[in-house]
């Protein structure tokens, strides 16, 4: 089907009609209908094109071509996605404006906002399936983990930040702010260890690299370890670059739903 909707609609019991389109190979005229339409519908919109991707705001950053999936959110969330990996290549956060042009004869799909003013130009090249969807999700995400379990879990296997970790106190209270678990590593040297039970971010780096600036004017020997589910590889540079260290528990994984954990570090590819 060049460009015709394929109609579909899921039912249930419980759930209302779902109405969906999906476009295979759809001409540049139709995939800028369905982004628009969908937008003003305030449906959810995937497209699965090979594309280039260009950023402009706080950086500037490009990302040439390859085959990603483009997700395009009711609340203004634009999302970028490669074909393997949990986090975007890049993003733009709920509030965005999703706007469309065209470059070259290519589909466009642009997440404008201005606090911070930035923008996103997704340039669409081959586009192999676009859709749009009514969808709802209201229910509420119930957790079973929490940052205390991660406090216990890693009170009882130290070994699994590191090997030869001795755990010496568990919030422990200092001059500089309160510690989450104070350790010592196989050398002796004293080991700072901040706990985050969703995916690290840039605020969580910057938070241990402050509190490690000032407990380091004492101690210069001292460590300071981030441990969370997982983290980003621009979260794992900036604690690189601060001298700090990160050690992903991923077994909390499934508990993290921190979708703004990925920023424009993490726009271009390693």
């Amino acid at each position: 089907m060049n460009g015709e909707p394929h109609v579909e609609a899921a039912r249930s019991s419980i759930q209302p009609v779902m109405r969906s389109e999906v476009f295979h190979d759809p001409a540049t005229d139709v995939v800028l209908d369905v982004i628009s339409s969908g937008v003003a519908a305030a449906d959810v919109i995937t497209i699965h094109a090979t594309c280039e991707v260009e950023y402009e705001g706080r950086a500037a950053g490009y990302l040439g071509l390859g085959d990603r999936i483009i997700l395009c959110k009711p609340d203004g969330t634009l999302l970028v996605h490669r074909p393997t990996g949990n986090d975007p290549v890049n993003w733009q956060p709920p509030g965005t404006t999703i706007t469309t042009e065209t470059e070259d004869g290519n589909p466009v799909v642009i997440g404008r906002r201005a606090n911070p003013d930035e923008v996103v130009r997704v340039v669409l090249h081959t586009v192999a399936l676009c859709t749009r969807v009514d969808a709802d999700d209201t229910a509420p995400l119930e957790l079973s983990g929490t940052e205390a379990d991660m406090h216990q879990y890693i009170l009882e296997h130290p070994d699994e930040i590191e090997p030869g970790l001795r755990v010496l106190e568990h919030e422990r209270d200092t001059p500089y702010g309160s510690i989450d678990v104070y350790a010592n590593d196989s050398e002796g040297r004293p080991v700072v260890i901040e706990v985050k039970r969703r995916q690290a971010t840039l605020t969580h780096v910057d938070q241990l690299n402050r509190y490690m600036t000032q407990y380091r004017t004492s101690n210069p020997n001292a460590r300071g370890i981030l441990v969370a589910p997982a983290a980003s590889e621009g979260v794992k540079r900036a604690l690189e670059e601060a001298e700090l260290e990160f050690v992903g528990l991923s077994e909390f994984a499934a508990q993290n739903t921190n979708v703004s954990s990925t920023t424009i570090n993490d726009f271009t590819p390693d």
